[in-house]
């Protein structure tokens, strides 16, 4: 079973939360009008074929659970308006780079809850819980992130694919 959110409607919101109060069995969600092949413009490389983004359901739960680890995520105590936000402005980010495995991470202008920017982790040409052949860009974690520039000072420079002036 899938789910779709499309995120630029404001029911969105409404639509995420429900996931952080119930943790559901394994199902994957797309998020679309993400407009990710964007930001291949912006980089003027291609590293995104396609424009919506997945999440696995409980990857999605975990997010909005109260800070904390577990397993192999960590909880972040993101509410659903900072998932909203930061999805909606991923096409305005303030640094793009490579991480490990074949991943990138974008961090959105937008400012969370936290006040801090979030860092979104999306692996490309992923397989979902439902076709592990599909081929789609995957929310991998979402998480509050400070001191950024320090951070990024810390980053071979040929892995950062923009950064905003």
């Amino acid at each position: 079973m899938n789910k779709n959110i499309n995120i630029k409607n404001k029911k969105a919101i409404s639509e995420i939360s429900k996931f952080r109060d119930k943790q559901y069995l394994p199902i994957d969600i797309r998020f679309e009008n993400v407009y990710l092949k964007r930001i291949n413009k912006l980089l003027q490389v291609a590293i995104f074929d396609k424009n919506d983004l997945y999440i696995n359901s409980s990857t999605l739960w975990e997010l909005m659970q109260p800070i904390g680890k577990t397993g192999s995520h960590n909880y972040h105590n993101l509410s659903p308006d900072d998932i909203y936000h930061a999805l909606n402005s991923l096409t305005d980010p303030y640094c793009v780079f490579r991480v490990k495995n074949g991943r990138f991470a974008i961090i959105p202008v937008y400012i969370s809850s936290f006040k801090e920017f979030l860092m979104v982790v999306i692996e490309t040409n992923s397989g979902l819980i439902t076709n592990i052949k599909a081929n789609v860009n995957k929310i991998v974690t979402i998480y509050p992130k400070s001191n950024i520039d320090d951070y990024l000072s810390k980053i071979y420079s040929k892995d950062i694919l923009f950064i905003k002036k």
